[in-house]
């Protein structure tokens, strides 16, 4: 194959979502802080610059030494401890730390804290991904497919919610059932479901003239069997192109909620209560403590739309002819 900028930026976009989605699982085995949430606060070393190694005294309070390994990579470590510049005994571990992006206004490893993060936003941009296909696969097809009232109830539904501006619908959903992931992921689905709909629907209008569609029918299946086996499965390709791309701006809702605040109640890192908490230092002299956050956030999102343009094109028979 011909290595071109086009296949070189696919190839990036594609081993940066890799390392992502392969790290989310473990992410606390990728940590210098390993405590749940990477939560461990050291006001001494607060607003430490990106790359700066401190050398303190670990002072356990408790240690769970009956948890595993394993549930220490997944969940994280239930030890607590605190970081001291003064001994108070010579039985007090020395421990030697390089803080890669620095440290928060609270003394946190930044680079463990986005570490986590990835994995929450992730998480949130999946399932809602998912509950928005969900919704939009079932109201567009059944949309589509049956024509008459239902699908001028299911257009004014898809209309109504095309209407009503992204922030202010979630803004409604958070302030319902409160700040917690499912409602976070509910109310991002909710602002992205429509536009599947009309994607299904127009496909399945166009599929459910096909001879294998009235064949069906002539053969008395059921409508469901129609519609789910033969027509739905025919249609995927572009759905799961929109699929990709509403992953990206699942992503991008996320970290704009959580930094406005309406995202995971803290200690819970996300990248957009990282950002949130970052981005006042762009200005008070230590700028790499906020542009090293939305770099990982911008990457994350222009990798998505990497892969959807180098998808798209490779499937687009007139690009390819």
């Amino acid at each position: 194959m011909k290595l071109t900028f086009g296949n070189i930026q696919f190839k990036v976009a594609v081993a940066y979502l890799t390392i992502c989605f392969v790290t989310m699982p473990i992410s606390y085995f990728f940590c210098v802080d390993k405590t749940k949430y990477a939560n461990t606060q050291t006001a001494q070393i607060a607003l430490n610059d990106p790359g700066t190694k401190v050398c303190m005294y670990k002072n356990i309070v408790r240690d769970n030494l009956d948890q595993s390994q394993l549930n220490k990579y997944i969940f994280g470590s239930e030890e607590v401890y605190y970081f001291t510049k003064n001994a108070p005994d010579s039985t007090v571990q020395n421990v030697c730390r390089t803080y890669l992006f620095g440290t928060d206004k609270y003394g946190r490893d930044v680079y463990s804290r986005i570490v986590i993060a990835m994995r929450y936003t992730l998480l949130v941009a999946l399932f809602s991904v998912i509950f928005a296909l969900l919704i939009g696969l079932i109201l567009g097809a059944c949309a589509g497919y049956f024509g008459g009232k239902m699908d001028q109830l299911i257009n004014v539904m898809i209309n109504i919610f095309w209407s009503i501006p992204t922030i202010l619908l979630a803004f409604a959903v958070l302030f319902t059932f409160g700040r917690n992931m499912v409602s976070i992921f509910i109310a991002i689905a909710l602002t992205m479901w429509s536009d599947i709909a009309r994607l299904v629907r127009a496909q399945v209008l166009y599929y459910k003239q096909m001879n294998f569609v009235q064949s069906g029918i002539a053969l008395g299946f059921s409508h469901f069997r129609i519609l789910f086996s033969h027509i739905v499965p025919n249609i995927m390709n572009p759905v799961w192109i929109s699929c990709a791309s509403n992953f990206a701006l699942a992503v991008l809702l996320e970290s704009g909620l959580s930094f406005m605040g309406l995202g995971l109640p803290a200690p819970i890192p996300t990248l957009g209560n990282i950002l949130q908490e970052q981005y006042p230092y762009a200005i008070a002299g230590k700028p790499l403590l906020a542009i090293i956050p939305s770099i990982v956030v911008v990457l994350l999102i222009l990798s998505f739309q990497i892969i959807i343009n180098h998808f798209r094109d490779k499937w687009d028979v007139r690009l390819q002819s």
